[in-house]
């Protein structure tokens, strides 16, 4: 009995080193490997005409962009990314390194990042002339940083120094070099409530000193019951928070859609109230004070839909400005495969204030976006 003991426990023994090498062998490959790398970008180029109703000569203009993401995982635990990019008003903008970052993963609920970030709340999503968050937000447009930022459970916490335009310099005369002293604190908490999802945020941004000193506050909030959603956002905007003047800009974004499959609407209603004696300049931030934008839209088959866009514009910050146009016009998009978008359009644009001119103006575009 003890001699069959022994046999069967040799057995074992050796069948469990048999099949324990190619484990071994799996792992020691894995690890000869080393990182694992991952590409992924957007591609986008443009061209839109002039009004080809009232110029003498036919213009037209150009936007292009590309992003490459480069991500690098080097266990379940550690990871980086680097971005490029390249954007402007033409056919070959210039790449630039966009930011790098270093993440660890704890676990789904908490995880490290540090190096190159960007933060940004409350981006317009439904109205496809503010739909960047580069440039445009309801609640903050895009803000780098060089820093940390600190994921738990919801809560995002970032710290660092300000970087890119967004940043401040100081200019030495004689030997021309400059610092940057500008630096951000962000918070923010995305709450989840069902379908529903609720993100208060706050962001601090001091170029220490007080006529630079900024504040960004409000809530993000996406709704959705079935078929209908609803995009809000609240946004609270102070430039100058030890100054009496400016004061402080309030926006509120309003974005309800409804998606029934063949036929579907989407609609975007933005106003910022402005201090009326010094209204602070946000740039390309908040364009202008008021806007009203709808789109019906038909789905033909699963590659073609149409969409009948309608948009009131006051085009200023200012109320008297009388700059106001109604936009009308078509917007057609080709989406034959996942990650390929082709939209073609044409609008009418009609001067509705006194200082918007006295011609209605046509003009048409084509934007091609493809992602991998």
């Amino acid at each position: 009995m003890k001699t069959r003991l022994t046999s069967n426990l040799l057995f074992g023994l050796a069948a469990a080193s048999i099949l324990a090498i190619p484990a071994f062998a799996q792992e020691a490959e894995a690890a000869s490997k080393g990182p694992e790398v991952k590409f992924s970008g957007e591609v986008e180029f443009d061209a839109y005409t002039g009004d080809v109703i009232n110029e003498d000569y036919k213009s037209h203009s150009y936007a292009s962009t590309f992003d490459l993401n480069v991500d690098v995982k080097f266990n379940e635990k550690w990871s980086a990314s680097v971005q490029l990019e390249a954007d402007g008003p033409t056919t070959d903008p210039g790449a630039v390194y966009n930011g790098a970052f270093v993440q660890y993963t704890h676990s789904d609920k908490f995880a490290v990042k540090f190096g190159d970030l960007t933060f940004s709340e409350g981006a317009f999503l439904n109205y496809y002339g503010y739909d960047d968050p580069a440039d445009n937000a309801a609640g903050m447009a895009e803000h780098d940083i060089r820093g940390f930022e600190i994921d738990y459970n919801g809560l995002v916490f970032g710290l660092g120094f300000v970087r890119g335009d967004n940043d401040n310099t100081a200019c030495d005369e004689e030997s021309g070099e400059c610092v940057g002293y500008a630096y951000d604190l962000h918070l923010a908490y995305e709450l989840g409530l069902g379908e529903h999802v609720l993100r208060p945020f706050f962001d601090y941004k001091s170029y220490q000193e007080a006529k630079h000193n900024e504040l960004h506050a409000g809530l993000d909030a996406n709704l959705k019951f079935g078929a209908f959603a609803l995009h809000a956002v609240y946004g609270l905007h102070v430039d100058a928070l030890d100054e009496k003047v400016p004061k402080a800009t309030h926006a509120i974004l309003g974005e309800p859609s409804l998606d029934l499959g063949t036929f579907n609407v989407k609609a975007t209603v933005f106003y910022a109230a402005f201090d009326k004696k010094t209204p602070t300049v946000h740039g390309e931030e908040i364009p202008e004070y008021f806007f009203v934008y709808g789109e019906p839209g038909v789905k033909i088959n699963d590659a073609i839909a149409l969409g009948l866009p309608l948009e009131y514009h006051t085009n200023s910050i200012v109320k008297d400005a009388e700059l106001e146009m109604f936009n009308v016009g078509l917007r057609a998009y080709f989406t034959p495969v996942e990650g390929l978008e082709v939209t073609g359009f044409a609008m009418f644009n009609i001067p509705v204030g006194d200082n918007a001119g006295d011609d209605t103006g046509l003009g048409f575009g084509l934007e091609t976006v493809f992602a991998f």
